[in-house]
């Protein structure tokens, strides 16, 4: 009997720690996803800035091209 609880146990101990690896396994799955949710949340902020500055500029040139052609300096 005490051969059979040992093995029985030994059972336990290798299925806990299939479980504890699966448990790693799929939190570092959620890890990287969340990982590549941040990178494209920061990489969508910077795309919008650049975005936002490009059309800055663009209103900035209009507006000296606006004045340029006013004063009749072509």
């Amino acid at each position: 009997m005490v051969g059979c609880a040992s093995d029985f146990q030994s059972t336990g101990s290798a299925s806990s720690a299939i479980d504890d690896s699966a448990d790693r396994s799929f939190q570092d799955t959620i890890d990287r996803v969340n990982q590549q949710a941040a990178l494209d949340a920061a990489n969508a902020a910077a795309q919008q800035q650049f975005n936002d500055a490009m059309v800055a500029a663009q209103q900035t040139m209009n507006q000296h091209n606006d004045e340029f052609n006013q004063n009749g300096l072509h």
